[in-house]
C-alpha cells in the first residue's frame, strides 16, 4: 500500500513537541504576549500531529515543515540574540534540557516530513506505532518534568559577553505573594514603601536589577532591559574612538573634564529612537591619551523636550532625560563646533562662541560599572537640567543616596564610571554635589562648596567639577621627572617655597582648565629638595584679562595676573624661561624681560586655609583687579 515514509514519526515528534510547549504557557504567564506565542505554538503542533496520525496526506508536509520550522527558528534565535519585539524575550538565553529537548523534537518533525514531501508515496507496509511512540515518550516525559521544577528568569546573571549564565532563579519583581502588575503598573496600587530604591549601583557583570520601582510597567521594564543589553552587545562598534572619528563622530572638545564626547549630528535628525547602532553621541573616559568607552549618549530629534510623552513613557520612572541649555559653542581651526565653556549668570556666552544646543533631549546606557545605575548622567555641571530638580532626579548619585533608605552596596573607589561592588553594608555614601556645605576642606575629591554667599547652584557645580577633575587627574604629575617628560620646565622659584614648572605650549593651546594639559604645576619644596605636587596653576590664553576670564566659581574663584616678574629670555622662543627679578606693579624691568600678564588660577590639591582656590601669599599673590578683597575662603578652608 502506498504511503508517506516518515509522516507517523513526524507526526509523533509534533505532538511530543506542542506538549512541552503547553506545559510552559503558565511558566510565561507574566509576559501576556509570549504565552499568548506558546498557545499558538502549542495547538498547531498538535493539531498539525494529530492531522499526520489519522489523516496522513501530502499536503500536511509543506505545513508540518512550516510550523515545526518556524519553532525550532525562534528558539535558535532566542539563544543567540533574542527576539527584541517579543516581550519576554529581548536577551539571548542559555540552552535549557526542556527547550532543547523540544527543539530536537521540532526538529526530527520538520526534517522528517520534508524529507517524505521530497521523496513522495511509496509502497510500505503498516508502521507499528508502539516502539516510535514509547521513544518519543521517554523524551517528553523528562523535558515536561524539567520544565515544570525551572522558574523561567528575565533577569538573570549575564557574562561579561551578554550570555545567560545563570537563568534557573526566580524572576523577582517583589514578594513571591505580590502579582507582578500590582508592583509594576502604570498607576500602582501598592504603597510607596514597598518599592524598592532607583537607582541603584549597577554592574554589566553582574545580574540585572531594574525590578520593583515605582511607577514603572511591566512593559517600561521590559523596554528599558532590553536597551541596556542591547547598548551592551552593540556599542563596543566603537571602543577604539578612531573608529568612531572614521565613521563621521566628531568630537565636541570637552575631554578636560574627564570625559570626551564624540557627535554625529546627522543622526540626531533620523528617524531612529534609541538605537545603539546608530548612536547619536558615544562618551570616552578620558585618561591621558588613552580613550576609554563607556556610555552612549542617546539624542532625541531637535524640538522634542525633556518631558514629551514620546520620552518619558519609555521607560517610565527608570529614565531621567536632560538637556544642556548652559553650553557655549565655537568652530575649532577644522571649523568644527567644540564646546568653549559655560554661559555666565546672566546666560551669556564669552565673545566669539554663541549658546546652542539647550533644548535637545539626551540619556545616557553606560556598558560599565556606575554607582549611579545604567541610565546615570554625569556629574558636576556634567549633569545638565531635567524638568525636575536635581533632588528628584533619578539620574544623579546625590538623588540616588537620598532616595535610598539602605545602600545595596558598598561603594569600594570614588569614581562612579570604575565603581566595584562589595557585599551590602550600611556604610554611608561618599559626599556629592548635594550634600551640605562642609566647612573642612578634608583634602577629598568630591567636597561640598556650598555656604558661600553670593555664589549661585551653577557657579558651586562648576567650581566643585574642577575641584574634583583636578584633585583626580592632577596626580600623574606627581613626580617633577614626569613633569620634565611632558615639557614642562621649572621657573627657578624654589627659593620662594614652592617651584613652579610650566608647559609654555599649553597657554595658548584649545585647552582651559583641564587637568590633562594645566599649564603650570606647583611642587612644594621641602627638607632635602623633595617636591611634592600641591597645586595647579591653570593659565588662560593671550586672548584674555582679569575682566573676561571664564566664570568658574563666581565669588567661590579668584584669578589674578603677575605683572611685574621679569624673566631671563622669551620661552614662547626658547621653550624655557626662569624668574630674574621683580619690578613694581606695571613698572619695567631693568634686567631681562616682561611676559604677556596671562590670569591664573590655583587649584589645590591639599587643603588651605584660605580654601582650595586660594592664590599664594606675598610676591606669589600677584594682583587681582583693581579695588577687590583678596579671597580668603575660611569656609572651605583648613586649619
Amino acid at each position: 500500500m502506498k504511503r508517506l515514509p516518515g509522516i507517523v514519526i513526524a507526526g509523533l515528534a509534533s505532538i511530543a513537541a506542542g506538549a512541552i510547549h503547553g506545559g510552559a504557557i503558565g511558566l510565561h504567564a507574566e509576559h501576556p504576549q509570549l504565552a499568548r506565542i506558546f498557545i499558538v505554538v502549542t495547538l498547531a503542533q498538535l493539531a498539525w500531529g494529530l492531522s499526520a496520525l489519522l489523516r496522513p496526506q501530502q499536503w500536511l508536509l509543506p505545513v508540518g515543515v512550516l510550523i515545526n520550522g518556524a519553532a525550532v527558528g525562534g528558539w535558535i534565535a532566542t539563544r543567540i540574540v533574542g527576539i527584541s519585539w517579543i516581550d519576554g524575550l529581548e536577551v539571548r538565553e542559555s540552552p535549557q534540557l526542556a527547550d532543547s529537548l523540544c527543539a530536537g523534537l521540532g526538529i526530527v518533525a520538520a526534517t522528517v516530513a520534508l524529507a517524505a514531501l521530497l521523496v513522495g508515496e511509496r509502497e510500505l507496509p503498516q508502521v507499528r506505532l508502539a516502539l516510535p511512540s514509547f521513544a518519543i515518550l521517554l523524551l517528553t516525559l523528562p523535558a515536561m518534568w524539567n520544565g515544570a521544577a525551572h522558574v523561567h528568569n528575565h533577569a538573570a546573571t549575564f557574562d561579561a559577553a551578554g550570555n545567560v549564565i545563570n537563568e534557573a532563579q526566580p524572576h523577582d519583581h517583589g514578594t513571591a505573594t505580590t502579582p507582578v502588575e500590582q508592583i509594576v503598573s502604570e498607576t500602582p496600587t501598592t504603597p510607596a514603601s514597598t518599592f524598592a530604591a532607583w537607582p541603584r549601583p549597577y554592574d554589566p557583570d553582574l545580574p540585572l536589577d531594574i525590578s520593583n520601582v515605582a511607577n514603572v510597567s511591566a512593559e517600561q521594564e521590559s523596554r528599558a532591559k532590553a536597551l541596556i543589553k542591547s547598548t551592551q552587545r552593540e556599542l563596543p562598534t566603537w571602543a577604539d574612538y578612531q573608529t568612531a572619528l572614521a565613521g563621521g563622530w566628531q568630537s565636541i572638545g570637552d575631554g578636560s573634564t574627564g570625559f570626551e564626547h564624540f557627535i554625529k549630528r546627522e543622526l540626531i535628525q533620523d528617524d531612529k529612537f534609541l538605537d545603539p547602532t546608530a548612536p547619536e553621541a558615544l562618551v570616552y573616559k578620558v585618561e591621558g591619551a588613552k580613550r576609554t568607552l563607556v556610555s552612549v549618549m542617546f539624542i532625541a530629534k531637535t524640538g522634542v523636550t525633556v518631558d514629551d510623552p514620546s520620552l518619558t513613557d519609555y521607560a517610565g520612572g527608570l529614565i531621567q532625560w536632560h538637556s544642556h541649555d548652559n553650553l557655549c559653542w565655537r568652530n575649532n581651526a577644522q571649523g568644527v563646533p567644540v564646546i568653549s565653556g559655560l554661559t555666565d549668570g546672566a546666560g551669556n556666552c564669552p565673545a566669539g562662541s554663541v549658546r546652542a544646543g539647550g533644548n535637545n533631549a539626551m540619556v545616557h546606557v553606560w556598558i560599565t560599572p556606575h554607582l549611579c545605575g545604567p541610565f546615570a548622567a554625569l556629574e558636576g555641571a556634567g549633569a545638565g537640567r531635567s524638568n525636575v530638580s536635581d533632588s528628584e532626579r533619578v539620574d544623579l548619585c546625590g538623588a540616588a543616596h537620598q532616595h535610598s533608605t539602605s545602600a545595596p552596596t558598598t561603594v569600594v573607589t570614588t569614581d562612579p564610571t570604575i565603581t566595584t561592588f562589595a557585599p551590602a553594608t550600611t556604610v554611608a555614601p561618599a559626599p556629592t554635589t548635594t550634600a551640605a556645605p562642609s566647612f573642612n576642606d578634608t583634602g577629598a575629591s568630591r567636597i561640598s562648596l556650598g555656604g558661600f554667599p553670593g555664589v549661585t547652584a551653577d557657579q558651586q557645580a562648576r567650581a566643585e567639577d574642577l575641584l574634583y577633575r583636578t584633585r583626580e587627574k592632577l596626580k600623574k604629575f606627581a613626580l617633577t621627572q614626569t613633569a620634565l617628560d611632558n615639557g614642562f620646565t621649572s621657573i627657578q622659584d624654589a627659593g620662594t617655597g614652592v617651584e613652579h614648572y610650566i608647559n609654555w605650549s599649553y597657554i595658548n593651546d584649545d585647552h582651559e582648565l583641564d587637568p590633562n594639559y594645566p599649564e603650570s604645576l606647583v611642587y612644594q619644596v621641602g627638607a632635602g629638595g623633595k617636591r611634592t605636587l600641591v597645586s595647579a596653576m591653570y593659565m588662560v590664553g593671550d586672548e584674555y584679562e582679569l575682566a573676561t576670564v571664564p566664570d568658574v566659581g563666581g565669588a567661590l574663584t579668584q584669578w589674578h595676573i603677575h605683572n611685574n616678574l621679569c624673566f631671563d629670555q622669551d620661552p614662547y622662543v626658547t621653550g624655557s624661561t626662569r624668574v630674574v627679578g621683580v619690578t613694581s606693579e606695571n613698572g619695567p624691568c631693568s634686567f631681562g624681560i616682561k611676559l604677556n600678564p596671562n590670569p591664573m588660577l590655583h587649584v589645590w590639591l591639599v587643603p588651605q586655609k584660605c580654601g582650595p582656590f586660594a592664590a599664594l601669599e606675598g610676591v606669589g599673590a600677584g594682583q587681582v583687579i583693581a579695588g577687590e578683597s583678596r579671597l580668603c575662603d575660611e569656609a572651605h578652608g583648613h586649619g
